[in-house]
């Protein structure tokens, strides 16, 4: 029996030594957790490694034209750049008052503080490259345009500046969207029934309806578009959108602070034609087709890439172009300094004014 008690006390006596080590052990954990850094990644927590967010930058592009001297210019304001992060951890760059270019090439990660990125312009031999660099608390972007067939440099933009601590919006300065009223056919506007379910409603076109709302949360409307049995044809997600003309509307949305406006292109089944909202400007043209407007750098205003429904460019880098009629519309392009004016048929085709 002694011998029995005996060995019960020592068991009593292991068993409360184990559970006061059992109870000990978080609490030294959690005083290590106390004293541990907050940010283990040694990547992140330094000065500008986070790349998205609004640049104030001033802007230098070098051309390098055939058989000529290399040329540059250097802005004389300053340009704001607007760089939001996609979610598989890229990044995109919008500048304004007008974008790098018709590239618009994907950002990643390669180094701490250094992201690259580079496109082929669909259905063009022009490869775009990008790079952004930040170093204590400033970022270098670069832009670089090859002409891939002859392996030669195109054009090289730089833009320095540092991180914006305002609502810094600039001018616009006419980089709209624009549709051709001879082909624009507006109807009546949603029945009653349906118009009160938005905030603000615009007459049909080519059979939609552009509808706004003003979500949850935000103090902006929100436009889409519906048919006229009230089903959501285009979601409530941009922020301006003009009429509906040979199935095609264009669509913009803002981007930062300042609310600074880009520009896309939809189709009346429902899908983006162009995959990003980041064109400077765009013409509606009638009869299925449409105009997207970018920079040149070195040149002044934008040049315009015919579209179709598909996205496919039937004709690249129009100094300017007009509304289809019958099948074509007046155009003209430069070529080595000589300006050709004429006509665009619907396949590409151009007919000059001369012949």
């Amino acid at each position: 029996m002694k011998c029995l008690i005996q060995n019960s006390i020592a068991t009593f006596i292991g068993l409360s030594f184990i559970v006061f080590c059992l109870l000990q052990e978080p609490i030294g954990h959690s005083a290590e957790r106390r004293n541990a850094p907050e940010n283990p990644n040694p990547l992140s927590g330094k000065v500008g490694d986070s790349l998205a967010g609004e640049w104030r930058v001033k802007c230098s592009v070098t051309t390098y034209p055939k058989e000529k001297s290399p040329g540059s210019s250097e802005d004389s304001g300053e340009s704001l750049v607007v760089i939001e992060s996609d979610s598989d951890g890229s990044y995109r760059l919008y500048k304004f008052p007008v974008g790098y270019g018709e590239g618009f090439s994907r950002l990643r990660k390669v180094s701490a503080n250094r992201y690259l990125g580079e496109e082929t312009v669909k259905g063009i031999t022009t490869l775009v490259k990008q790079s952004a660099e930040l170093e204590k608390g400033r970022i270098r972007i670069t832009q670089t345009v090859i002409d891939v067939p002859n392996k030669r440099l195109q054009t090289e933009t730089t833009c320095t500046g540092v991180r914006s601590g305002s609502d810094f919006r600039i001018p616009a300065a006419g980089r709209t969207a624009e549709i051709c009223s001879s082909a624009l056919r507006s109807g009546d506007l949603p029945d009653k029934r349906l118009a009160r379910r938005y905030k603000s409603v615009k007459p049909f076109s080519d059979g939609l309806a552009a509808v706004a709302i003003v979500p949850r949360g935000e103090r902006t409307e929100k436009w889409g578009f519906i048919d006229d049995t009230g089903r959501v044809v285009i979601p409530m997600r941009y922020d301006a959108v003009t009429s509906f003309c040979g199935g095609l509307a264009a669509v913009g949305k803002f981007y930062g602070r300042g609310r600074n406006l880009k520009w896309s292109v939809v189709e009346k089944l429902g899908p983006q034609v162009t995959p990003h909202v980041n064109y400077d400007a765009v013409k509606i043209l009638g009869e299925g087709l449409a105009a997207v407007g970018y920079p040149v750098p070195g040149r002044p205003g934008v040049r315009w890439n015919l579209i179709n429904r598909e996205n496919t460019t039937i004709f690249h880098g129009f100094d300017n172009i007009g509304c289809f009629v019958n099948g074509r519309a007046e155009a003209s392009y430069s070529d080595g300094g000589i300006v050709h004016t004429g006509y665009v048929n619907k396949v590409g085709d151009f007919f000059s004014d001369k012949n």
